[in-house]
């Protein structure tokens, strides 16, 4: 570049400076309400953020945060720490209904506490029909034959119900597994059995077991070991109703007595007798865990009335709350998955579930599935 050149571009640049100082001194004062502007509304923002997260943080609800504002600075929030890590529930026991009995499963594998599908087994045909949840698929699975009883237990582990049936007329159990999807079948018991089958060692897998009123014994086929044991518990009239009556993850022997009015169990715990007396003759037997507290409570169904009578394992009261009417199935199982067993009917007359959900306060489920003649087994089948 030349001399002159040089000279001009030395110029330019000056000139162009000046220009500018000379707009700054013309327009100071506006500059700098501009400032102070920029710095209010910065100022005001970062305090309604602040102000923000202590009100979020005064509405957090024993860990589960209380959502006030769902605007763009509430999520970009600096003042608001990061919300509490949930722990995911996990499920004690599965509730399940099999024919006449309530069945207490220690489900160790399970990572939520599920609700229970609405089923039946149709002994015409031998087939199993199961309404899951919302979202989930229908089934229909066809095991066993006339004349069997339905059997549905956890017995592979996996954190679901297999499909089971106890043919009385030769001993056997025929298990289809769903973590396999294969099937087995077992000669355990005798003539005259009841097929009392629940989670007796505490490893997650139902055990087989039958109680044989003839000499009062228990027979038990332990998954943990596969070896048998036996233990004579309970009168030949008795009504066996083995479930997780002192908390410990493993069902006890127990029986309901008619003729007394009185249940009886043996804690697995620390072997110790335990007896509850009420209810009338004629009463049904329907234990399970109706408050939640991981302990199944000694319950009744009176059909003449259609009252249940619970009995609180923690204080002994006894709650008497009518629902269903006479000649209905009696289906207690935890349908909304909070925890606590639901009082529940089948109607076979029109194949209705009338569920009271304890977690609505007693607000009605309604729902049609099933018909005359089968038998309702719900329970957590969901494949």
């Amino acid at each position: 570049m030349s001399k002159k050149h040089l000279i001009n571009h030395g110029k330019s640049v000056e000139s162009n400076r000046g220009k500018r100082i000379s707009f700054l001194k013309r327009n100071w004062l506006m500059i700098l309400i501009i400032g102070f502007l920029t710095l209010g509304v910065l100022g005001s923002g970062l305090k309604y953020l602040e102000q923000d997260a202590m009100r979020q943080q005064r509405a957090d609800d024993g860990g589960r945060r209380a959502v006030i504002d769902k605007s763009l600075l509430n999520k970009i929030n600096p003042f608001l720490s990061a919300p509490p890590t949930q722990s995911t529930p996990r499920l004690a026991k599965e509730y399940l209904y099999a024919g006449g009995r309530l069945l207490a499963v220690e489900d160790a594998g399970a990572a939520a506490a599920p609700p229970a599908d609405l089923a039946v087994w149709r002994p015409s045909t031998g087939t199993w029909w199961v309404l899951g949840g919302q979202g989930s698929q229908q089934i229909t699975f066809q095991w066993g034959a006339s004349g069997d009883e339905p059997v549905p237990g956890d017995y592979d582990g996996d954190g679901k119900t297999d499909f089971s049936v106890f043919r009385a007329s030769a001993n056997q159990w025929w298990i289809f597994q769903s973590s396999s999807n294969t099937y087995y079948s077992i000669t355990y018991g005798t003539s005259g059995d009841k097929a009392a089958p629940a989670d007796y060692d505490g490893d997650g897998k139902t055990d087989l077991a039958v109680f044989r009123p003839s000499n009062r014994n228990w027979y038990i086929l332990q998954s943990g070991n596969n070896q048998p044991s036996q233990q004579q518990f309970g009168l030949s009239a008795d009504t066996p109703v083995p479930a997780d009556y002192d908390g410990d993850g493993r069902a006890d022997l127990a029986v309901w007595r008619n003729s007394g009015t009185t249940f009886y169990s043996l804690n697995s715990s620390n072997g110790e007798l335990a007896a509850a007396t009420f209810g009338a003759a004629g009463d049904k037997p329907v234990p399970a865990d109706y408050d939640g507290d991981g302990r199944a409570d000694f319950a009744l169904f009176r059909d003449s009335t259609a009252i249940w009578y619970l009995r609180n394992s923690n204080n002994s009261a006894i709650q008497s709350i009518q629902w269903g009417t006479s000649g209905d199935s009696l289906v207690p199982n935890d349908y909304d998955g909070d925890g606590k067993v639901d009082i529940a009917v089948w109607r076979g007359s029109n194949g209705n579930w009338y569920i009271r959900k304890s977690g609505s306060n007693g607000e009605l489920r309604q729902e049609a599935w099933g018909t005359t003649g089968d038998i309702p087994v719900p329970a957590f089948y969901r494949r």
